[in-house]
């Protein structure tokens, strides 16, 4: 299986982490959007622990919340992995458990109790790590302090949503479970690729479900309060849908609750839609023959609540409808990301939300974890966690994130949430692209415990910073060989080794004219140089 080269840069990152923070108790996440491939990359990540360290034996555990997603990183293990590498299930609902395989792909409700049982694990996958609290206890906490009674692991999350239904960091919190986050792939590198299929909204959709005066609980509106609400509005949204989506041959609709659902499917019907409904009630065997059905074109709309938000991977859905007002940006990117893969014949995902979801939180590509509450402003923080990247900084009071660089000392910038004209991706706003002069570019050494030195390059035109990056001369892998390409064309005769030596010889870079900057997001980022050779040759 030849990897994508994000997933390469994922692997490669991941690994660099590991090197640079180490210790079992440094745990990195591996932010990867839906289509981004998840299932891929974990079988690549167990295929190359095995032949880096055969002699270590280094059996692994990926552990996921459910039947489907067991099955899909199963197939693809299955087919990445060498002979000899055994695998096996760890799952009542997938009806196997072998403890004693070299990969075990299991449930986290089947296995969360059964540590003992595993022998000794090296190292431990979490898909859909989203769902671990970052507060405290759970069924991931007791089972991997069980396992650590046993053995010595490592352990690495992936998620295309490295936060919490309330919006704050996994890397944040009372007890974090993640520590830092190794890499970040984004949707726009997805679309630019062709491996998603974009969103889309119609010019202006009249039904609008108004979820002012309903209360909020456990970081979500009051489910009571809210389906009473959204049933009011079910029959207008049917009528509309019916209008908006009628060349779309594929509908997946969210609604609050089990009764919204029915009611909602009961009139798509009577319109002559073809619609079932797929809930966590919804028995297994009936559940799995429903989306098959979908799947063959039998069945046009499947409704419902939180069943199909992960680990339902239909890629020719292209129209979703959300009767779904939440607050959750996780609900809301999960929901949302069951349009984004692509298909033969789809060129987007019709998009109608019914709420002001949209509107609220923005373009699901936007979207970034936050802080947690202050709280006691007298305790002593044991760390910061960086707005940027989600990364812990220590100490608490330092000015900037050797992580990413970021200043953390600023004051917090709010999202121009209504400012997005309720586009659903980045790049249906008009980007702030903005070049400018360059008058001089500093260096400096940027140093940060445990990891490598790197450059850092600050251009200036005039008085002002426009621009600033880490240039990682003396890591490995994707950061290595980014390095090697920026300097590549900036002193092609030579190669400085280190960073203390690029440092040495920075006054003889050449220098850009110009640089060109996308400033629509928080971070200004650099998207071209132009050098005065460029200039002559043109």
């Amino acid at each position: 299986m030849i990897l994508r080269p994000y997933q390469q840069a994922s692997i490669d990152a991941l690994y660099a982490w590991w090197v640079a923070h180490s210790g079992i108790e440094q745990t990195p996440i591996l932010v990867l959007p839906t289509g981004a491939g998840k299932s891929v990359v974990i079988a690549e990540l167990t295929r190359l622990l095995f032949d880096t360290w055969p002699e270590e034996h280094p059996r692994t555990l990926v552990i996921v919340p459910s039947k489907e997603l067991a099955e899909q990183n199963a197939d693809k293990l299955q087919r990445l992995l060498p002979a000899h590498i055994s695998l096996g299930y760890y799952s009542a609902s997938v009806g196997q458990k072998r403890p004693d395989a070299d990969v075990i792909v299991a449930t986290i409700g089947s296995v969360a109790r059964n540590a003992h049982l595993l022998g000794n694990i090296k190292c431990v996958i979490i898909d859909e790590c989203h769902l671990i609290n970052p507060d405290g206890p759970g069924m991931y906490r007791q089972l991997l302090r069980d396992l650590a009674k046993y053995c010595s692991f490592r352990v690495v999350g992936l998620t295309a949503t490295p936060f919490r239904g309330n919006g704050v960091w996994l890397t944040d919190g009372k007890d974090p479970l993640f520590t830092g986050i190794a890499h970040t792939v984004t949707m726009q590198t997805l679309l630019d690729a062709g491996h998603l299929a974009p969103l889309t909204r119609p010019a202006d959709i009249a039904t609008r479900i108004d979820a002012s005066g309903i209360s909020t609980a456990t970081g979500d509106y009051n489910m009571g309060e809210l389906a009473d609400r959204v049933a009011q509005y079910l029959t207008a949204a049917a009528d509309e849908a019916c209008n908006l989506a009628a060349d779309r041959k594929k509908w997946l609709a969210f609604t609050p609750t089990v009764q919204n659902a029915g009611e909602l499917a009961d009139l798509l019907n009577a319109r002559g839609i073809s619609t079932k409904v797929v809930t966590g009630d919804t028995p297994k065997k009936e559940r799995e023959r429903l989306i098959a059905e979908y799947r063959a074109g039998n069945i046009r709309c499947l409704v419902t609540v939180l069943a199909l938000a992960t680990g339902f991977d239909v890629p020719d859905v292209d129209c979703i409808l959300w009767l779904r007002p939440t607050i959750s940006p996780v609900l809301y990117i999960q929901g949302a990301g069951r349009g984004l893969r692509p298909s033969e014949g789809k060129a987007d995902c019709l998009w109608l939300d019914f709420s002001d979801t949209t509107e609220r939180m923005g373009p699901i590509d936007s979207i970034r974890g936050r802080k947690k509450g202050k709280g006691n402003p007298d305790a002593e923080a044991p760390f910061a966690c960086c707005d940027n990247c989600g990364a812990q900084v220590r100490p608490a009071s330092a000015l900037e994130c050797p992580e990413c660089g970021a200043v953390l000392r600023e004051p917090e910038e709010k999202q121009a949430r209504q400012a997005s004209n309720a586009a659903v991706m980045l790049h249906q706003i008009a980007a702030k692209i903005v070049t400018h002069n360059v008058t001089n570019v500093t260096y400096a050494i940027h140093k940060k415990e445990g990891s490598p030195d790197s450059l850092r390059v600050e251009y200036w035109s005039g008085v002002r910073i426009v621009a600033r990056e880490w240039v990682c001369i003396q890591h490995a892998g994707f950061a290595g060989e980014k390095a090697r390409g920026w300097w590549w064309k900036r002193m092609p005769q030579m190669w400085p080794g280190s960073t203390a030596n690029a440092l040495s010889v920075s006054n003889d870079l050449a220098t850009p004219s110009s640089i060109t900057v996308n400033e629509t997001g928080k971070y200004p980022e650099i998207i071209r140089f132009e050098f005065e050779e460029q200039k002559e040759a043109a």
